[in-house]
């Protein structure tokens, strides 16, 4: 016979003693906008399984500064992220990635900590957030806490560092006292409601009219976001021109066919990676103040 289960706790507490639970069984499922958890249970004809709601946490759902970063609550919505006055000011690339996802009935459901656990290759928030440097705060069956940064989090599509007694509770961006500027774009196979044939999200300090730090990740040609190591060297001490963006366009393509060589869509994203970059570049150089 099958049967499930629900929990919806209200406190930290309540939900560290659902993880010693989870520790013990199988098939427990954290939901908040339950957006790819409704997919998951049909796709696989899952029956049977206890779910887990966040939303009753208040905590998970809040955007706060805090010294030297902001922290995104795990069952923030996308909606959310994407009105946040916070986020554009000190993650903007995460603000347009969590504008770009799905439709606005999605926007108002859907939470990053959901986009980033389901660790999907074409996740829009993973690579702005790769892009500006975040962690992620898990919780533990045993109240503890454990932040490690995102990259390294994700290991390749669907699979994760989360251990099974684990939950996403935060996700931190950090920024300092230097200006930022930081931008996302991405294709998809239609205008809107797309899921991202490719993305590209950047960060750049400026200091003296030239580029200080560049950060750039590429998502959807590879099993997780690509940190663009070449093109980041190559924006370092060189002026945001038109000549600049010209290279930049060329090491793209060169970091397409480098990430899926054998892949037939190699030939469509090795054009498509120019758009990208070229929406990101312009977006940075619009709003760039030197």
């Amino acid at each position: 016979m099958k049967s499930n289960a629900f929990y919806a706790p209200e406190t930290v507490q309540e939900l560290i003693e659902v993880l010693k639970l989870k520790k013990e069984g199988r098939d427990f499922y954290f939901v908040a906008g339950a957006t790819d958890f409704a997919i998951h249970i049909k796709k696989h004809g899952i029956m049977d399984y206890t779910a887990i709601d966040l939303t009753h946490l208040d905590e998970l759902k809040r955007i706060e500064a805090r010294e030297g970063f902001v922290e995104i609550g795990a069952a923030a919505t996308m909606a959310r992220l994407e009105e946040s006055d916070i986020l554009r000011s000190h993650g903007n690339a995460l603000a347009e990635a969590a504008g770009r996802v799905g439709s606005t009935q999605i926007r108002n459901r859907a939470t990053i900590g959901g986009n980033i656990v389901n660790a999907s290759q074409s996740a829009d928030t993973v690579t702005a957030s790769c892009a500006l440097g975040a962690t992620v705060v898990l919780l533990n069956s045993e109240g503890e806490l454990r932040e490690l940064p995102l990259e390294e989090f994700i290991i390749g599509i669907g699979h994760t560092q989360i251990n099974s007694d684990e939950v996403l509770v935060k996700v931190r961006i950090p920024y300092g006292r230097k200006p930022e500027y930081s931008s996302f774009s991405k294709i998809g196979s239609r205008k809107s409601v797309a899921i991202s044939k490719i993305n590209c999200a950047a960060k750049i300090i400026f200091k003296d009219n030239c580029v200080a730090e560049a950060t750039m990740y590429f998502g959807s040609i590879g099993p997780k976001a690509i940190k663009a190591a070449v093109m980041e060297k190559h924006c370092i001490g060189r002026a945001w021109d038109e000549k600049l963006l010209a290279e930049l366009l060329e090491l793209g393509s060169l970091q397409v066919d480098q990430a899926i060589p054998t892949r037939p869509s190699r030939y469509y994203k090795r054009i498509a990676v120019k758009g990208v970059i070229s929406d990101v570049f312009n977006d940075i150089a619009q709003r760039e103040v030197i």
